[in-house]
């Protein structure tokens, strides 16, 4: 056990003086009583006896000696076995195309989902080593290998968010693909995870081919669908100006419905998990449940760690303390 303000130990004087004018109370009453000549009719209430008085300063002392012992911070150092779970590889695939701007999750989809993937990333999940970052649309770019510098992965975000322009089409099969290729160039054996951000929309043909390379290679695909039951149109800027939408070839405005067939099937095929994020404010702990589930257990180590004492010092304080006001 160890304290964390020994310093007030010199609190503990607080005892024998309690005892000291404990006793010297006794002995004045019990002079007094012998002095004034009271005839035994009228003595005192029978609660006023040795071993009433005995509880009163018992009660007392122990009040004095809890809080005394409270404010020292006592700790108490305890050990315990642990788990260690291995650490795994996170590749992100973010989609990047114009449906992404829709706004029916504020402040766009797109927006909420790099926002998320910061908090992810600046409190970064125990079982998640290095993280990886893929964005696609039509195409796909492998913007992050694996790396553990989280600073360079919130780079390449800060740098997505500000890039103005627009990239139609969504080619899920292009994305797997490049992901597939980032775990493949990576020369660790630590396990990988692969996680989709996207509203459910694909344009592309390859979705098929690659995920019969990811079943043959054993990897799970966990899926994270945003955006609201709406349909909403696509503005292709930041403006609401009324010219700031997409708009076919008759001057209509194009709209998007968030479609998550797409993304259900991705994660069942590859028996990942799909989460749905309707606001968005989910989504960071969407992410978080997804990486941190099924995660293996290496081996068991011992951990010590000490453990605050001072609140059972405060609890032994308070019933003292209540016995006291029932005793007095």
């Amino acid at each position: 056990m160890r304290f964390l303000r020994p310093d007030l130990v010199h609190w503990w004087l607080v005892i024998p003086v309690l005892i000291a004018s404990s006793g010297l109370h006794w002995r004045f009453r019990r002079r007094f009583q012998r002095q004034a000549a009271i005839d035994e009719r009228f003595a005192l209430s029978r609660r006023t006896t040795w071993r009433r008085d005995a509880a009163v300063v018992g009660a007392a002392v122990a009040a004095a000696a809890a809080i005394v012992f409270a404010l020292m911070r006592p700790q108490i150092l305890l050990a315990r076995r642990v788990p260690d779970y291995e650490r795994q590889d996170l590749i992100v695939m973010l989609d990047r195309s114009v449906s992404m701007h829709a706004r029916d999750i504020l402040p766009s989809r797109f927006s909420r989902a790099t926002l998320e993937l910061r908090n992810l990333l600046r409190q970064k999940p125990e079982g998640v080593d290095r993280i990886g970052l893929v964005g696609f649309a039509e195409s796909s770019v492998v913007l992050s290998y694996l790396t553990s510098d989280v600073d360079s992965v919130l780079f390449y975000l800060d740098w997505l968010d500000g890039e103005s322009s627009v990239l139609f089409g969504t080619n899920i099969g292009a994305a797997l693909k490049s992901a597939l290729d980032v775990a493949a160039k990576d020369d660790r054996r630590t396990r990988k995870r692969f996680l989709l951000v996207s509203d459910g929309d694909d344009n592309g043909a390859e979705l098929e081919a690659a995920l019969d390379r990811f079943r043959a290679a054993g990897y799970r695909v966990d899926c994270i669908g945003i955006g609201s039951e709406q349909t909403v149109p696509i503005p292709l800027t930041a403006s609401d100006d009324a010219d700031s939408y997409l708009r076919d070839d008759a001057g209509r405005r194009v709209t998007t419905t968030f479609t998550e067939a797409t993304l259900v099937r991705v994660a069942a095929t590859t028996g990942g998990r799909y989460v749905r994020s309707t606001t968005g404010h989910e989504l960071a702990r969407a992410i978080a449940a997804v990486v941190n589930s099924d995660r293996r257990i290496l081996g068991w180590r011992s951990a010590t760690e000490y453990r605050d004492l001072y609140p059972v010092g405060l609890a032994v304080a308070a019933v003292a303390a209540a016995a006291l006001c029932l005793l007095v």
